[in-house]
């Protein structure tokens, strides 16, 4: 749906800028060679549990206004994924919500956003807030 769509650099420099200035993100990594059109952050791993491995939020905006914004925790058995995403598509509202644990376009659900996609991503990372709560409350005590 819809032909080519024109990254938002400069958008995205500030969300990376913002994802480097929290104490739960280690690493960002802004249009890197394997995702050239995305930004990733990665998480410090001492917030998650042994069973998970690595998190990331890769965020992809442009200057139409959609985006798709992926959490993923990579577990020693099944990752656990999310997205939010905003754009036109033959299975939900353009506002919509790829459903954890696979975020599957089947798990997809419709939404409604904020339109700044900077109040998008603090919805997000409150959303990524309740998960880590969700993870330690779901980790057996040792």
């Amino acid at each position: 749906m819809g032909g080519e769509k024109t990254l938002n650099e400069t958008l995205l420099r500030i969300v990376a800028e913002r994802l480097g200035s929290l104490s739960i993100v280690d690493t960002v990594r802004v249009f890197p060679y394997e995702k050239p059109d995305a930004v990733v952050a990665e998480f410090v791993a001492d917030y998650y549990p042994e069973d998970v491995r690595r998190v990331e939020l890769e965020c992809r905006v442009y200057t139409n206004g959609d985006f798709s914004i992926t959490y993923r925790e990579v577990r020693s058995s099944t990752d656990w994924m999310a997205r939010w995403d905003r754009h036109a598509n033959p299975h939900n509202n353009r506002d919509h919500y790829h459903e954890p644990p696979r975020a599957r376009t089947d798990d997809a659900v419709d939404a409604s956003y904020p339109d700044d996609v900077l109040e998008v991503v603090s919805v997000v990372l409150s959303d990524v807030d309740d998960r880590l709560g969700d993870v330690w409350d779901d980790t057996p005590a040792e």
